[in-house]
C-alpha cells in the first residue's frame, strides 16, 4: 500500500510540473491538464453567456485561476498520498495533538499544504530524513508555480496589449475612410504603403503571440474595438481596394503582404482553435466571429 500511494503521488507531481513547463516554456504552450481545463472553461461559459457577447469576457480569468488552482492541487495531492502511509508513526506531533486521529487523508493533505506554503507551524514534524526532506522540496515546486503563474498573467496581458492594439487600429482606419470619406488606397502611395506594412508586422506578431500563449485567445474582449473577430472583415476590405490593378506597384505589394498575413493568422486560429477545415479565410473569420459571439455585431 506505501508503495502504490508513493507511486501515485509521484506521478500526481510529476504531471503537474510537466503541465507548467509545457504550458510556460514548450513553443506552443499546451500542457495536457491546463489546455482540458481552458477548453472546457470557454466550453461552459458559451452555454452559460446564452449568445451575451459580455459574459464570455470572465472565461480567459476562470480558466486562469482553474489552471494554477489544478496545478496546486494536484502536488498538494501528491505530496499527501506520498505522507500518508507514514503518518503519524514516522512523525512527532505537537503536544495535545491525537496520534490516532492525526493519520487521515486530511492530515496529510494539511502536512502538505504547510509545506507547500513553507509556513512551517512545527505541529507535526517528520522524523526520518527522507520525509524531511519533503517539506523544502515541495515548497520550491509551490514557489515555482506561484513565480511561474505570476509571470504568465504578465505575459498573457502583455499578448493581449498587442493584440487590442491591431484591432484598434483597423477600427480607427475603417472610422476615419467612413467619416472622410477617403480610403487608404487614395492616399499618397509611401503613406499608404507603410500603414499595410505595420498593419502587416502587428498582425503577424499577433499569430506568432497566440501560438506561444493560446490562452490569451480566450480572454474575451467586451469592446468589438479591440477584438480582431470584429475587425478582420474591415480589414479585408483595405486589402482588396488597395489591391486592386490600378493602385501604385507598392500599395498592391504591401496589400498582398497583408492579404497573406490575414491568411496566416485566420489558418492559425481555425488550426488552434475552431477545430480547422475551413475552406476559406472568409470561412475561417466567420467561424471566429461565431466562437467569439461576435458574428452579430454592429459596426462601431
Amino acid at each position: 500500500m506505501t508503495l502504490v500511494a508513493t507511486i501515485v503521488g509521484v506521478v500526481l507531481i510529476g504531471v503537474a510540473v510537466r503541465d507548467v513547463f509545457d504550458t510556460l516554456f514548450h513553443p506552443h504552450g499546451r500542457g495536457v491538464v491546463s489546455e482540458a481545463l481552458i477548453r472546457g472553461t470557454w466550453r461552459a461559459w458559451h452555454v452559460l453567456a446564452r449568445g451575451r457577447a459580455d459574459a464570455l469576457s470572465y472565461a480567459g480569468p476562470t480558466a486562469f485561476l482553474l489552471v494554477v488552482l489544478s496545478w496546486v492541487a494536484l502536488v498538494v495531492a501528491g505530496f499527501a498520498l506520498i505522507i500518508i502511509p507514514h503518518l503519524p508513526e514516522e512523525y512527532v506531533l505537537a503536544g495535545g495533538l491525537d496520534p490516532e486521529g492525526t493519520s487521515g487523508f486530511v492530515d496529510a493533505i494539511y502536512v502538505s499544504l504547510v509545506g507547500m506554503t513553507s509556513l512551517g507551524y512545527g505541529d507535526v514534524v517528520a522524523e526520518s530524513d527522507a520525509l524531511r526532506l519533503l517539506g523544502p522540496a515541495e515548497t520550491m515546486i509551490g514557489l515555482g508555480i506561484l513565480t511561474a503563474s505570476i509571470s504568465w498573467i504578465l505575459s498573457i496581458y502583455g499578448v493581449l496589449a498587442d493584440y487590442r492594439s491591431v484591432s484598434h487600429e483597423i477600427a480607427l482606419l475603417d472610422n476615419a475612410q467612413r467619416e472622410t470619406g477617403i480610403g487608404l488606397s487614395r492616399t499618397e502611395p509611401s503613406e499608404a504603403a507603410r500603414a499595410l506594412a505595420a498593419l502587416a508586422s502587428k498582425l503577424v506578431a499577433a499569430r506568432r503571440d497566440l501560438l506561444h500563449f493560446p490562452i490569451a485567445y480566450y480572454f474575451h474582449t467586451r469592446d468589438p474595438r479591440y477584438t480582431l473577430s470584429a475587425q478582420l472583415p474591415r480589414l479585408l476590405a483595405v486589402t482588396e481596394e488597395c489591391g486592386a490593378e490600378e493602385r501604385a506597384p507598392s500599395v498592391r505589394l504591401e496589400a498582398a503582404r497583408l492579404r497573406r498575413a490575414i491568411d496566416d493568422f485566420m489558418g492559425t486560429i481555425d488550426d488552434e482553435f475552431l477545430g480547422g477545415g475551413a475552406p476559406s479565410t472568409a470561412e475561417a473569420i466567420a467561424r471566429y466571429q461565431r466562437d467569439q459571439l461576435r458574428d452579430a455585431e454592429i459596426r462601431v
